[in-house]
């Protein structure tokens, strides 16, 4: 019997222990549970931002990329600039005033092709775009009612301020859409100094004239 009892008392020990350790384990197991799932929310969330600035990243180069081709389009072979052009002229005739800048290509080579007056002539260059070199090639004499200042009044430019080719273009290709900038003429109408740029789309041209120290537009034109 004692034996009996002994035994009994082993046998109770165990069991008891064994339901202890099983109540202990289970606590760790939850515990794990709910570290993985955070992990998992963590993981997703860093996932999400990258993403995020990833979309953003992709979408502000592309945004510089459409700005830059904008403002340089059609002016890849012009690294004289309209001002640099001005500047030539009227060092070679100081005494003249500039009533008029053309810039246009010709065979594939920008050129610009600047007018201008004094008291008594009228004065023609041209100025090739990409490596500044200056070519005279006409000078007139003004007609009697032109001249002491006459034509002067009434032609030469207002420089200060101006824009420059690229960013009157810039002006012009938001105004019409899509296209090239191929043209660009600096002129004036009363008392206005304007931009003129035209802007090819296939088989399509449109003229755009845009004051030149504003960049507000004066007028569309689509060419026929």
């Amino acid at each position: 019997m004692k034996k009996a009892g002994l035994v009994g008392l082993v046998l109770t020990g165990i069991i008891m222990t064994g339901c202890t350790s099983n109540q202990n384990e289970l606590p760790k197991q939850n515990g794990n549970q709910g570290s993985t799932s955070s992990t998992t929310a963590v993981s997703k969330s860093e996932s999400s931002a990258s993403t995020e600035e990833s979309s953003q990243t992709k979408a502000t180069t592309q945004d510089s990329t459409a700005s830059s081709a904008a403002t340089t389009s059609g002016t890849t072979n012009v690294s004289v600039s309209a001002d640099e052009a001005i500047k030539a002229f009227q060092k070679t005739y100081p005494d003249a005033s500039v009533t008029s800048l053309d810039l246009d290509t010709s065979f594939g080579t920008y050129y610009y092709e600047v007018k201008g007056v004094d008291d008594s002539t009228e004065y023609e260059v041209k100025i090739h775009g990409e490596t500044g070199e200056l070519t005279k090639e006409r000078e007139e004499k003004l007609d009697a009612d032109e001249r002491n200042g006459v034509e002067r009044d009434n032609e030469a430019l207002s420089l200060d301020g101006i824009m420059s080719i690229d960013e009157a273009a810039a002006i012009a290709l938001k105004a019409v859409g899509k296209g090239e900038a191929m043209e660009w003429s600096l002129e004036r109408e009363l008392s206005t100094t304007y931009w003129e740029v035209k802007i090819v789309n296939g088989r399509s041209e449109t003229s755009v004239k845009l004051d030149a120290k504003t960049g507000d537009i004066l007028e569309t034109e689509l060419d026929d």
